[in-house]
């Protein structure tokens, strides 16, 4: 059997992602089974299952023999999101230790989930201000790290083109303007900057830390913002 799904990327083996998507098409089985439809060795199935179990992918009920069950995809993907989540916190920390001077950047970003975790990192490490223009589950996704930039005392501009209740957190509401797709703008400090725009699961846009580039997200930010 060939797979279509592959977590290679995020830890996992071929055969471990292999194996996911038989449980996903197959429902929970024991490991014989498992095997029988995958067309691959008993031992390394198991191997396989033990791994995906361990990782958080599947879970083991007790009796004899075993039987595995996939966990849903939505909970796969918050973990797997947690996680890089986590790693981006600690590579930041770590690269942040090491003396080097910035020197402009400008990154093309193509993914709606990577163009969320780079705001979300940027967010957590501001010190002064955040503007953000966002969809409305964009502002909800950053929701966390705009509550904790606020309890630092950073200043907080943010606006969507539609109601967004985050709490303490104020949400302007702006007209949809004259975008390709729904704006994505984030401006930290005078540092860095994204412009991007979204159009259903799409995404495009540039992160940049350039002193024109930021000072060109921050005066998108307001034409926006002035309904222009």
């Amino acid at each position: 059997m060939v797979g279509t799904i592959d977590l290679t990327p995020f830890g996992f083996t071929p055969t471990e992602s292999l194996i996911y998507e038989v449980l996903l098409r197959g429902g929970p089985g024991t490991g014989y089974t498992i095997a029988r439809g995958a067309g691959l060795a008993r031992a390394n199935v198991y191997a396989a299952l033990e791994g995906l179990v361990g990782k958080g992918a599947a879970r083991v009920a007790g009796g004899r023999p075993k039987q595995f069950r996939p966990e849903p995809p939505s909970t796969l993907l918050a973990r797997l999101s947690d996680r890089q989540g986590e790693a981006m916190e600690q590579i930041s920390s770590a690269l942040s230790a090491l003396a080097a001077p910035d020197t402009p950047t400008l990154v093309e970003l193509a993914s709606p989930r990577g163009a969320v975790q780079v705001m979300g990192h940027e967010i957590a490490r501001a010190e002064h201000t955040v503007e953000l223009i966002a969809p409305p589950d964009g502002c909800l996704a950053l929701a966390p790290q705009l509550r904790r930039a606020a309890a630092t005392g950073v200043v907080l501009n943010v606006a969507s083109t539609a109601a967004v209740p985050l709490g303490a957190v104020a949400v302007a509401t702006i007209p949809i303007a004259d975008w390709p797709g729904e704006p994505v703008l984030l401006v930290v400090d005078s540092r860095a900057a994204l412009i991007g725009s979204r159009d259903g699961d799409r995404f495009s846009g540039h992160w940049g830390s350039g002193a024109a580039f930021v000072a060109a997200a921050r005066r998108a930010c307001a034409t926006l913002r002035e309904g222009r």
